[in-house]
């Protein structure tokens, strides 16, 4: 039997109906800009407003214009990475009165990760498209802060008059993190938000609301295989443990790309757990930057729904602050052997990791460790996929590098792997699975597979700027 493609899961559905209606104004078959809207007899809340890290100008945005007019009473965020937080202001602009909730870590991390956003967009997109954004000046930021309401995991909010009740999930993925559960007129939608049913170690697994549902509005990041069958968390760490010995058994340091928010405090934890159980030596551990900022936030919520206990602190592990770049070359990971926990996670141009791989592939006893997923427009894809004893170039390089460090890649997702969203599939009972953030490949494929386990669920694919209703 022929299975069903792209084309035809994601034209399912659409059909605008009066009493409620959806559209993606960013993160429709693709990651990045995460935007959504639902829509209930005339009532609108929006649900997240990323920025897209690899777009420049207003197609990095949220297609707010698509709206064409629709209001927006409330907006509601799930958690603080940038592809879903980093576009608040910009929402703002237009809808300077709309209520924005969010538990009360996602408002802490907030504050770092907006500042950071604002602090990066003359990197990232022409002047007269900063020109038009004042909301993220200082000033606009911190009015924003204090804008902004807690509503906290398990908690919740009526809207409309009582019309509409939103309750608040720990979804896993980072501290804070939600998954939402939206009533109205008797009819029950979750979002998924980016979630994951295991445990990490610091953020435990997500929590999901009784079943059936109605409509299940999910997260497809892992949809095309699930290399955990293969690779579980426990092997993967193994793994991890076997190249950083080997790696300090000839005198080399170990550079370990990680995002500052969720990553940077995961892979930390597991290092210092390795090194305290003798399976791995105690050498130097570097981190730095915003990073460090964002785990004094973890260590501040000790009593989060989030997490997987409340004693461990990130502070208690001794820890090196990582140079600057104007001294990144100099540091003494290049003269003993060391971890270096470097932002960012993709070697993004400009960033700690990218300057100092530059150097690490050059040096045979070395080791860069990628723990999660690279996009391949970003400099990491090309590191961690670059083949030993040839060259090189990534980002603004204007010369290739010799490629002489070990390099490794590990599983060590924060989202679901493809059998988890399966089985939140199987939990809640949809009669409506709407896929979103993932690549067309990732969701066609779990659409798929859905379609082969629960043949009369409908299974839709939301193109950006489009009307649907369910």
């Amino acid at each position: 039997m022929q299975k069903p493609s792209l084309r035809k899961i994601g034209s399912l559905t659409k059909l605008v109906l009066a009493d409620f209606k959806f559209m993606a104004l960013g993160g429709g078959r693709e990651i990045g800009a995460n935007s959504f809207y639902y829509g209930f007899d005339g009532h609108g809340i929006l649900v997240d407003a990323g920025l897209h890290p690899e777009k420049t100008g207003w197609a990095a945005f949220p297609a707010i214009q698509s709206l064409q007019g629709a209001k927006i009473d409330e907006f509601l965020v799930t958690h603080a990475h940038t592809d879903h937080l980093g576009a608040v202001p910009f929402v703002l602009q237009s809808n300077p009165n709309v209520p924005i909730y969010a538990t009360s870590e996602t408002i802490e991390l907030s504050k770092i990760m907006l500042l950071n956003s604002a602090g990066l967009l003359p990197k990232q997109h022409p002047q007269e498209v900063l020109d038009a954004l004042p909301m993220y000046q200082s000033a606009a930021l911190e009015e924003t802060f204090a804008k902004m309401i807690p509503l906290e995991l398990g908690g919740s909010r009526t809207f409309d008059g009582g019309k509409i009740k939103v309750t608040y999930y720990p979804s896993g993925h980072i501290l804070g993190a939600a998954g939402i559960l939206i009533e109205h007129d008797g009819r029950r939608i979750f979002h998924t938000g980016d979630t994951s049913l295991h445990a990490q170690r610091i953020i435990g697994g997500a929590k999901l609301p009784d079943g059936p549902i109605d409509v299940l509005i999910s997260e497809s990041t892992n949809g095309v295989v699930d290399a955990y069958l293969t690779h579980s968390r426990e092997k993967e760490l193994e793994r991890l443990t076997q190249t950083i010995n080997e790696t300090v058994a000839a005198e080399g340091s170990v550079l370990i790309p990680v995002f500052a928010l969720g990553k940077l405090q995961e892979v930390l934890m597991m290092v210092s757990d390795a090194m305290r159980d003798g399976k791995i030596p105690k050498v130097p551990i570097f981190t730095g930057g915003m990073g460090r900022k964002i785990s004094a936030v973890y260590d501040q919520f000790l009593k989060s729904r989030s997490r997987t206990n409340e004693t461990d602190l990130t502070s208690d592990v001794e820890q090196q602050e990582l140079p600057r770049r104007d001294a990144l070359f100099g540091g003494k990971y290049f003269r003993e052997p060391s971890i270096v926990l470097a932002a960012s996670g993709m070697m993004q141009d400009g960033t700690p990791s990218y300057f100092l791989a530059q150097r690490w592939l050059r040096l045979a006893n070395f080791a860069i460790c990628f723990v999660g997923y690279t996009d391949p427009r970003t400099p990491g894809y090309v590191v961690s996929h670059a083949v030993k004893d040839t060259r090189v170039r990534f980002g603004s390089m204007k010369r290739d590098i010799p490629v002489r460090c070990k390099i490794e890649r590990f599983r060590f997702s924060a989202h679901g792997r493809r059998e988890e969203l399966l089985e939140i599939v199987r939990r809640l009972q949809p009669k409506q699975v709407v896929l979103t953030h993932g690549d067309e490949k990732a969701i066609s494929a779990f659409g798929e597979l859905i379609l082969e386990n629960f043949p009369e669920m409908k299974v839709s694919a939301p193109e950006v700027g489009k009307w649907y209703g369910y």
